[in-house]
């Protein structure tokens, strides 16, 4: 009897012996697989976080500015939430690409805190209805000063490399900075 029961015993710690072993090994595949999935689980936040201030930049700018536009320039700034961050991602990706996840992340959580930023200055400052209205019209003509001004600079260089008939800008430079030794006596 003793035997059966010593038996029985030895039996039941090998089969609890077995069953952590087993939880162990499951245990352990699931942390292996967690670690193995976190870079993906990153790219995966990287993307949500994009495309959420995304949308919060778009749905700002329809708060601000849908009571007092028409819906065409609505559309239009919203569009251009969209080229800027698009354009972000570009000049990312053109930088280096191994930083086009957290320049995703960055960007997204840029923009969705600006916006969120500029609905909480809408409903806690008295005169952020004028800022918002002017804040387009000013910008877009910064812009357009700068590019005149830009575009003045490239035509009259552009000007320069013709009347002097030099093709290259290597050529333009040397020519710019050539400097002719002295003689000495």
């Amino acid at each position: 009897m003793l035997n059966i029961i010593s038996t029985l015993l030895t039996f039941v710690f090998n089969a609890i012996k077995y069953l952590l072993e087993f939880l162990a090994i499951v245990i352990l595949g699931i942390v292996g697989a967690i670690l193995y999935s976190v870079p993906w689980l990153l790219r995966i936040v990287a993307l949500l976080l994009w495309l959420g201030g995304d949308y919060l930049g778009i749905t700002s700018i329809q708060t601000i500015y849908s009571p007092i536009s028409p819906a065409i320039p609505v559309i239009a700034l919203q569009f251009a939430v969209i080229l800027l961050s698009v354009g972000w991602l570009l000049f990312v990706l053109n930088k280096n690409t191994r930083l086009v996840w957290g320049g995703m992340a960055a960007g997204g959580l840029f923009i969705g805190s600006a916006s969120i930023g500029s609905i909480w200055l809408l409903a806690h400052w008295q005169f952020a209805d004028l800022f918002f209205r002017v804040l387009p019209p000013a910008l877009f003509s910064v812009l357009l000063i700068y590019e005149t001004i830009r575009m003045r600079s490239i035509r009259r260089n552009g000007n320069m490399k013709l009347e002097s008939g030099i093709d290259e800008p290597d050529e333009i430079v040397s020519d710019l900075l050539e400097i002719n030794p002295v003689a000495i006596q």
